[in-house]
């Protein structure tokens, strides 16, 4: 049996189109079609990559007197996880509630400092009795009491609505006849709401600092203070659509495991994320402590945007170092 016939049959042994193989090797439905009609060989990474998918060795792939299926020693039987139809639309018609969720969590997350910034402009120009004790004391309260609740929403979705499908962030998977089609039809179905939602989000990111401009123009400390408040409003606004907008287009790429759920991409965000993990825990003690120490909770937040800056700075230069070494 020839190269390109071992292709086919190990191909529809997995109920795979060719498509779905093209996907998973990270080539054109073109290029499958070719080594299958043996117009053409892979490359040998790609028929190192086509052993560890087939879970087949590399003598069987490449010796035409192999006839038998010869799997590798760690993996007796092909097991690859097959997603269904059904499967997908589920998860599909999952994600929107789930990404609402998310948002509303960061969302509290970014107004949880509101209250205490302005009760805390409140009680420093005495408006309505208030004392800064009083004003401290609510403000920290309401501050903590939404971190909580944030934090409940996302262990609550994540419970609820990424356990039943954590295989597609953890294990390998196909998809079965029909089901890149599918989602194909919703990707091109909700392109139109996805950019409206984000040019609105990216608009309100962009527009958020002129209330503090504004107050600028008025030498008056009270209305700098309150447009603090209204800016951090606008932020929560922008990052609550972008949100919504991005949760069904990323469940979406994650199925046809395209952008950044990529198989490259995957490798890549498993070596970044304890690096994620102890980052953001850093500059979250780093937040808390200088608060604490500073009492000036209404510049401590700046942290965030400027932790939010590097963080992506770092991530595209590791992003470009690990590319790099897998091109070597």
């Amino acid at each position: 049996m020839i190269f390109a016939d071992k292709i086919v049959t190990l191909r529809k042994r997995n109920g795979w189109s060719q498509e779905d193989l093209a996907a998973r090797v990270n080539v054109s439905r073109q290029a499958v079609a070719k080594w299958e009609a043996a117009q053409s060989v892979p490359s040998l990474d790609k028929i190192i990559q086509l052993s560890q998918i087939f879970d087949v060795t590399t003598d069987y792939l490449l010796k035409d007197e192999e006839e038998e299926i010869v799997f590798t020693q760690d993996t007796p039987d092909c097991a690859v996880r097959h997603v269904s139809l059904q499967e997908a639309g589920q998860y599909l018609d999952s994600r929107p509630a789930s990404a609402l969720i998310n948002a509303l969590g960061v969302s509290l997350c970014i107004l949880s400092p509101v209250t205490l910034l302005c009760l805390g402009v409140l009680s420093e120009f005495h408006l309505y009795g208030m004392t800064e004790n009083t004003a401290g004391a609510i403000g920290l309260i309401v501050l903590l009491v939404m971190v909580a609740a944030a934090v409940g929403l996302f262990i609550w979705n994540d419970q609820i609505h990424g356990k039943p499908w954590e295989f597609l962030e953890k294990d390998d998977f196909v998809l079965d006849y029909g089901v890149r089609g599918m989602v194909k039809e919703r990707q091109a179905a909700q392109a139109p709401r996805k950019l409206a939602l984000t040019i609105i989000g990216v608009l309100l990111f962009v527009l958020c600092p002129i209330p503090i401009f504004a107050a600028m123009f008025t030498s008056r400390e009270l209305y700098m203070g309150l447009s603090v408040c209204v800016t951090l409003v606008l932020v929560a606004a922008g990052v609550w659509l972008v949100i919504v907008a991005e949760g069904p287009s990323e469940a979406m790429d994650r199925l046809l495991q395209e952008g950044d759920y990529a198989p490259d991409k995957r490798k890549q965000d498993k070596v970044m994320a304890p690096f994620s993990a102890a980052f953001w825990l850093v500059i979250t003690g780093i937040y808390l402590f200088w608060s604490f120490q500073t009492d000036n909770w209404d510049k401590t937040w700046l942290i965030w945007p400027v932790a939010g800056v590097l963080f992506a700075a770092i991530r595209i230069v590791a992003d470009a170092i690990m590319s790099r070494r897998e091109t070597r």
